[in-house]
């Protein structure tokens, strides 16, 4: 899905490749999206950390998870934009312009696991319109046969609906854990790819 974005959402965006000047932990201040200097950093939960890439802009982030609630870690920039996700699979955004609000993605953890051989599966997603108003996306995904196999499983996930399609790709280690992925946020966002760092 190629879909070009908005001059005022790219220039979000891309703010986010100013991130990586100096790191979470080495850096106290920096620009916000908006061009305001965010005085609070975040402040790490655990030592892991997150490096996501938007393929349209380039723009590219480290993060560091600063919450956990009910199986959902949510992970931050220094100037203030989040991501949540469960299990590794993207269930918010908050801070890009084009934000998913919320996403059901039992099934698609369900199909990671190997726990429900159901063919298709349901993935509901949530979006403020123009007007502030939360707007619904059904999609129906199947799970990829091509599958790889190995010490690092490669899954691919199709999904479509009326409004058009997506095409989520996990890479998972040998626990299951996805250490990285390529997950479609929203039209005007398009892909973001997440890589989890090795801990120093």
């Amino acid at each position: 899905m190629n879909v070009r974005l908005r001059p005022g959402r790219a220039a979000l965006a891309a703010g986010l490749v100013l991130l990586l000047a100096a790191g979470c932990d080495r850096m106290s201040r920096t620009l916000d999206l908006t061009g305001t200097v965010a005085a609070v950093p975040p402040q790490p939960i655990g030592p892991a950390r997150l490096r996501v890439t938007l393929p349209a802009t380039g723009a590219q982030a480290t993060l560091a998870p600063v919450a956990r609630n009910g199986g959902v870690t949510v992970w931050q920039t220094l100037d203030g934009i989040t991501l949540s996700f469960r299990s590794g699979v993207l269930v918010a955004t908050r801070g890009l312009g084009d934000d998913l609000m919320s996403a059901d993605v039992d099934g698609t953890l369900a199909m990671l696991r190997g726990t429900d051989k159901a063919t298709h599966y349901p993935h509901i997603r949530s979006y403020l319109d123009g007007e502030d108003r939360t707007v619904f996306r059904s999609f129906q995904c199947r799970r990829d046969v091509r599958a790889e196999t190995g010490p690092v499983r490669r899954i691919t996930e199709r999904c479509a609906s009326p409004h058009g399609g997506m095409t989520n790709t996990y890479w998972l280690d040998q626990t299951g854990e996805i250490t990285r992925s390529r997950q479609w946020v929203s039209p005007a966002i398009d892909y973001m790819e997440t890589e989890r760092l090795p801990r120093e």
